[in-house]
Parts: structure tokens; sequence; C-alpha cells
């Protein structure tokens, strides 16, 4: 599973951005909107980290941060600070502080998880854990349809409805295979891909599409876009098994990666 995070923020929008993407790779996102109330949440429920911006009501993140230090309750818990940082002197003044780290802003949605992956611990991992699968489809009731038939073989699914939102979640890193319709709005399955492969050329690409072989598919083909392509309507245990295969290609192309070791 992953881990519990407070985000202590009191602009909406940065909140709902930072959410969505913890959601999305699996962590649990805890809400607080101004200081006191963060340190309240924190004292509470004891979360693995706390985000906190530095500019908050009530009490501002230098007062959050020092308050937390000081309660033995929770001064392991490591503490970012979430700030533009716009002086010189300012990190300085972050980690004297007690932060034990920060995020710049604004916040960039492709780095933003793996920012934070060395202040967690590592979480005790479950079956299937370590297998992400990115849905990719415009079509709610089609991200519900493949969610219930691919879920069940224990990998952790997480879906996007625009290609943007799923260019944020390759970026991020920890995605193996993803499974993409071709027909979206804004940007097509193969520009999709395309983009994919350049953010983490060892991740699996398995396209969904109704269309006939056309020039788009074919030129994504060849150039390694597409790792595979499924037509639809589409049978459910050939898709499994694809998945799986998607799985096993993409763990030898990580390893392959790798630097030797000296």
């Amino acid at each position: 599973m992953g881990s519990r995070i407070l985000i202590i923020e009191d602009n909406p929008t940065n909140m709902e951005l930072m959410a969505y993407l913890l959601s999305a790779f699996g962590h649990t996102p805890l809400s607080a909107f101004d200081g006191e109330a963060g340190v309240l949440m924190a004292q509470q429920e004891q979360p693995e980290l706390i985000l906190c911006d530095v500019h908050l009501p009530k009490l501002d993140g230098y007062g959050v941060v020092g308050a937390l230090k000081a309660d033995p309750r929770v001064a392991a818990i490591p503490v970012l600070a979430v700030t533009a940082l716009a002086m010189v002197g300012d990190r300085e003044r972050l980690l004297g502080a007690g932060f034990d780290g920060y995020v710049a802003k604004p916040i960039e949605p492709e780095q933003f998880v793996s920012q934070l992956e060395s202040f967690l611990a590592a979480p005790t991992p479950r079956a299937g854990a370590e297998k992400t699968l990115l849905i990719v489809d415009d079509d709610q009731f089609m991200l519900d349809l493949l969610r219930d038939i691919l879920e069940p073989e224990g990998y952790r699914v997480v879906t996007a409805v625009t290609a943007a939102d799923a260019i944020a979640l390759v970026g991020a890193g920890g995605v193996q295979v993803i499974v993409c319709d071709q027909c979206m709005p804004l940007m097509t399955g193969t520009a999709f891909f395309e983009r994919a492969r350049q953010l983490a050329p060892a991740c699996y690409r398995i396209m969904l599409t109704a269309m006939e072989a056309n020039e788009p598919l074919r030129l994504a083909e060849e150039r390694g876009d597409i790792d595979r392509r499924i037509g639809k309507p589409f049978d459910g245990a050939a898709l499994r098994a694809a998945v799986a295969e998607g799985f096993r290609v993409q763990a030898v192309r990580a390893a392959s990666a790798q630097p030797a070791a000296k």
C-alpha cells in the first residue's frame, strides 16, 4: 500500500493537483487548509510525510514546522516546504527552520511524486503492487470495463481520461504498462505514445482501436511507439494475456537499461 501524506495548503487549486497526483500513484492524501488545522491533523493522523505551504493563514509554514518538530509524537515525520524560492538564502532558511526538504512551486506534475520518494520509508509490498498499469480512455464506461477486466489480475491500476493527465502520470514514474485508446480529443493515442516512449522508454504500450491500420498507426508501429495493437471489440482473455506479456517485456527492458556493475 501507499503512504498517507498530509498536505497543508490554502490554495484549493494546488491542493487538488497534489491530491490527484498522490492518489493516482496509490498514496492517501490528507488535507488541511491552514497551519493550525495542519498541526492538529498531523498529531491526530500520524502521516508518513507532510507537505506544507510556507504562506498559510492562522499559522505560517515556519510556525507549523516549529510546532511539529517540538512535539515528540510527530517530530520524526519528514516535513517538506512547498514554496517558490525567490530570494537568495531561502533554501538555507527553510532547512534551518526544520524543514527536511522542499518542493518548488509551481508544481511540476511529471516530477512531483518522484520528488517525494526519497522522503518516504518503503511501504510493505503487497502482491502485484510493483506492477502498475495505466489505462487511458476518454470514455468512462470503457475505463470501468477495462479496470474490471484487468484489476483482478493483481495489478495496481491507474486511469486517465486525457492524454495530458496520462503524460503527467508516465512522467512521474512507476508506470510499466499502458493500455490506450487511439481516438481521444486534443491528442490521439499515437501522439501520446510517442511522448510516453520518450519519457519512459522501457514502458510497454498497448493500443486499443477499432480502426484498421492506417498511416499514423503504421508509422507509430515502425517507430516503436506501439508495442502491441489490439482491435475493438476485444477479447478479455487476449487482452489479459497481452498485458501479462507486457509486464514481462518491460522488466527485461528495464533490467537491460541498468548500467553494468563494475
